[in-house]
């Protein structure tokens, strides 16, 4: 196997347009997740302003202190909801974002894993009568380290989630305890 200039410019060449489209494809999946939180933050911000707007003509037209307090009342669970919505809307994002950019790293790293391999084949194939056991060892090391890459990648995933189905269950928690608290805080107010 020999290297020749017009072999290393046409390396080099098919390099660079791989890494081009490595850093666009990149770069669109953050530019598409910037996008979308932008629109969340927006419609987030034009649904509290005609929230609020809502809220505040209510309590202008509310008679008694009673009416002021249930009013009050009655928008804590809104409230939180709303949180809840948007702090799971922002995780969908960051998770399908994470999920994209995950993708195209693996895939530039098994691109450069073959390129590694097809460049060690043509070492190995040059290499000098004995060093059988050596390129045995190199492959075997090679083998080893993939499957540990792949173990832990395929951990970490199962951690990641583990973790965001725990947030799930205790942010419903937490909205179910502050709708019961509501609830409770509402019925007081009518005995009263």
């Amino acid at each position: 196997m020999s290297v020749t200039p017009e072999t290393l410019a046409a390396a080099a060449k098919s390099n660079a347009e791989a890494g081009l489209n490595s850093a666009s494809a990149f770069v669109a999946a953050v530019f598409t997740a910037v996008e979308r939180v932008s629109t969340l933050n927006l419609a987030t911000a034009r649904t509290a302003f005609d929230d609020s707007v809502a809220f505040s003509k209510a309590i202008i037209a509310a008679k008694d202190p009673k009416a002021l307090a249930a009013l009050n009342l009655g928008a804590v669970t809104p409230a939180v909801e709303k949180s809840v919505a948007y702090g799971r809307s922002l995780s969908v994002i960051g998770g399908d974002t994470q999920e994209e950019l995950t993708k195209l790293v693996e895939a530039e790293a098994a691109a450069l894993g073959k390129n590694f391999d097809t460049a060690l084949e043509g070492l190995f194939k040059n290499a000098p009568a004995g060093s059988e056991a050596a390129v045995k060892a190199v492959k075997t090391a090679l083998a080893n380290a993939n499957s540990a890459y792949e173990g832990a990648s395929k951990a970490a995933k199962q951690v990641a989630a583990a973790a965001q189905a725990s947030v799930e269950k205790a942010t419903e928690v937490a909205v179910e305890s502050v709708e019961k608290g509501t609830k409770a805080a509402v019925s007081a107010l009518k005995v009263a």
